[in-house]
């Protein structure tokens, strides 16, 4: 498609604006603009890059979507998986492969494509609702129209409350420290079953590209030890010494693609929608399909009277039944105890783990 000049005019009315410039935002505006919509992005942070929520770990799927640039990019093989004693067990498939990435270098990346693609992206801008007429929404405070609005504002969306949208209810609580990195980190995604400091989730060593990440994630009201995490992975990934160069953290939903989440010229996208896996919280190739799945299916509603692009969305996105109940099973049931007791075998252990990271190769998301 025909890539547009970046606008330099100001505009006071738009076919879409989008609020929320993260993976989910960005990929519907680019898109968006190359079917040839006026789009204009809003982000309450003052600049791409800041404030960081996400560990940024692509999947292949992801990568193949939308490249970035090899220095942004660390490409990972092998995922080893920990019990709470820290015996572990290897996983990798033939071609397959995670990237990490530099979360913030990445965004300013995605930005400039958005933007190269004819989207106008605005940072330091913050919603504060809109009111509809017959035609056009016109967002409060900035004198803005569009025709239609997207909500890419994340897990707590303030685009769904101020239209009355579905809220995202089951929630983890994801902290990450960033530590110097160091030559002997391997090439392994580590995932530590920790029920003791991440009930609910997991635990993680990223060996990434300018940092290596550590994080867990929690249940919403269960407490994150990610002190007594780092601890306790010491004599493992070896971080004693180490400087802690910055510290990230958000909320991960993990409740499934919420019943409510369009109503007439309004969409969620993305976590506002909680498009993110139930077991593995990953969110980001999601992000970048449903993003320009949305974008596509607002274009055809705009200009050609198609299906209102909800209904697109919802009879594309996967029923993830088989996700959802081993979420429900890790939440309630003693995994990692059994796995501690022998009443998981290692191969049955190895067959489960890799449906749960490399199922995504047999179609399903």
């Amino acid at each position: 498609m025909k890539e547009r000049a970046t606008a330099t005019r100001v505009r006071a009315s738009y076919d879409m604006v989008v609020v929320g410039a993260g993976f989910a935002g960005l990929a519907c505006a680019r898109r968006a603009a190359a079917r040839g919509l006026s789009v204009l992005v809003l982000d309450r942070k003052s600049e791409p890059g800041e404030r960081i929520h996400t560990t940024g770990i692509l999947v292949k799927e992801a990568w193949e979507e939308w490249a970035a640039p090899a220095r942004l990019v660390r490409r990972i093989h092998r995922v080893r998986i920990y019990t709470p004693s820290h015996k572990s067990v290897d996983l990798e498939h033939d071609g397959y492969f995670f990237m990490a990435t530099d979360t913030a270098g990445l965004m300013r990346h995605l930005v400039r494509e958005t933007r190269q693609a004819g989207a106008e992206v605005r940072f330091g801008q913050r919603y504060r609702g809109a009111s509809a007429n017959s035609r056009t929404l016109k967002l409060e405070g900035s004198g803005i129209r569009c025709r239609f609005l997207v909500g890419a504002d994340g897990a707590q969306s303030g685009v769904a409350a101020s239209f009355g949208l579905g809220r995202n209810l089951r929630l983890l609580k994801g902290t990450e420290w960033e530590f110097e990195p160091s030559g002997g980190d391997g090439d392994s995604l580590h995932c530590f079953l920790d029920p003791e400091r991440a009930p609910g989730y997991i635990g993680w060593v990223v060996p990434g590209v300018r940092a290596t990440q550590v994080g867990l994630a929690a249940h919403r009201d269960a407490r994150a030890d990610i002190r007594g995490f780092v601890t306790s992975i010491d004599p493992i990934i070896g971080l004693s010494g180490r400087r802690v160069l910055g510290r990230r953290g958000g909320l991960i939903p993990v409740g499934g693609l919420l019943r409510n989440f369009y109503r007439e010229r309004v969409l969620l996208v993305g976590d506002a929608a909680g498009m993110v896996s139930p077991l593995t919280a990953g969110g980001i190739h999601k992000a970048y399909r449903f993003g320009k799945l949305a974008a596509d299916a607002i274009a055809d509603y705009l200009e050609h009277g198609g299906p209102h692009p909800g209904t697109v969305v919802r009879r594309a996105y996967p029923r993830l039944a088989l996700k959802h109940l081993a979420r429900w099973s890790y939440d309630r049931l003693p995994v990692a105890r059994a796995l501690e007791t022998g009443i998981f075998t290692r191969n049955l252990f190895r067959r489960l783990a890799g449906k749960v990271f490399f199922d995504r190769l047999n179609g399903k998301l």
